[in-house]
């Protein structure tokens, strides 16, 4: 080898030395800014989403300092994240993946499930489609863990709210006459408005080793997030909670509605003349019309310039709030032009 070579070698070995730092400074900044995003959440997606529901619908809590400072919280980190501080513009499912991770979505993993291909944006279901399935089974809980006599033989279901009914086993562990008492519990999804309530006595005959209890799940035609309810087993007759990790289940309601969303027809410009009495402006709801969907409006102008039509002068200012009810898909917005002597 010769000298020249030698050094060569050694330059390269230094080059490759900086390369490796400048890469690592890089990926630790890269991972310190996603600590910084996901650093506030205390908070869930479902409770970021609902609060600022409430906020945009004007039903929070006035005058409230801690609020407020919550709010602005949650603006904040959606306008970072997702690119727009509102909450009717941002997908469900995207800012779960934000705030909990990938990782631990357990909703997105059995969406997973059922497209075999996840999208953000994509729904995982068809409107009105029939979708029941099974995720975490107590055969992977050791059974020291479990309780002895009774229990559920899946710990978390997911089922479509167009497919009526689920069917929940409940096992009989001995195989011997008892009974047990099965309670639904509310959590984002309620009884009566989300499926009906179920509380009900299990008995079993010697040898009988399981029973189905059935929940009846009622459809609508309003979008809303998906939202779980609980199954619980009780000792019967002293109706006290029966121990174990296996006699708790969650069942997942997946929503079907698509409520679309709201465009101006014309995209770019309305044109009217200033000879006529009004103008009309088309609103269409698009990929979708489930339930009731409302939007404000409000006329304003554009800036300060003589060029601009002005409220008063030019045309009547206009508030309101449009309604659409279920299956309609367009409505119109009416500008009362004013007529003036001096017409441009």
């Amino acid at each position: 080898m010769e000298v020249w070579e030698a050094w060569v070698t050694f330059a390269f070995f230094w080059i490759l030395v900086c390369c490796c730092y400048v890469a690592d400074r890089i990926k630790a900044r890269t991972s310190t800014k996603k600590e910084e995003t996901h650093e506030i959440y205390e908070y869930s997606a479902m409770e970021i989403f609902r609060t600022l529901v409430k906020e945009k619908q004007g039903e929070g809590p006035k005058g409230d300092p801690e609020h407020e400072e919550k709010v602005q919280k949650m603006k904040g980190f959606i306008k970072e994240t997702m690119k727009t501080d509102q909450i009717d513009k941002v997908d469900m499912d995207d800012l779960k993946k934000q705030v909990e991770g990938e990782g631990m979505l357990a909703r997105m993993k059995y969406r997973r499930q059922v497209q075999n291909a996840f999208s953000g944006k994509r729904p995982a279901i068809a409107k009105g489609e029939v979708m029941k399935q099974e995720h975490e089974h107590a055969d992977f809980i050791e059974d020291k863990f479990k309780n002895e006599n009774y229990g559920f033989n899946c710990l978390h279901y997911s089922v479509s709210e167009a497919s009526g009914s689920l069917k929940v086993m409940v096992v009989n562990k001995r195989g011997t006459a008892g009974s047990v008492r099965v309670v639904t519990i509310d959590a984002e999804a309620k009884a009566g408005e989300d499926y009906e309530k179920v509380d009900t006595i299990l008995t079993f005959n010697q040898g009988e080793k399981q029973k189905f209890v059935e929940v009846v799940i009622k459809d609508d035609d309003d979008w809303e997030p998906d939202e779980d309810f609980y199954m619980q087993l009780y000792h019967h007759p002293s109706d006290e909670e029966l121990v174990g990790q296996d006699t708790k289940t969650r069942i997942t309601i997946i929503d079907d509605d698509k409520p679309g969303q709201i465009y101006f027809q014309e995209s770019k410009a309305v044109t009217a003349l200033a000879t006529e009495r009004e103008c009309e402006v088309v609103i269409e709801r698009r990929n979708g019309s489930d339930g009731v969907v409302t939007v404000d409006y409000v006329t304003c102008e554009l800036d300060q310039s003589s060029q601009t039509a002005c409220a008063g002068i030019d045309f009547e200012h206009a508030k309101g709030t449009l309604e659409f009810k279920q299956g309609e898909t367009e409505k119109t917005i009416t500008i009362t032009i004013l007529q003036r002597d001096d017409v441009e």
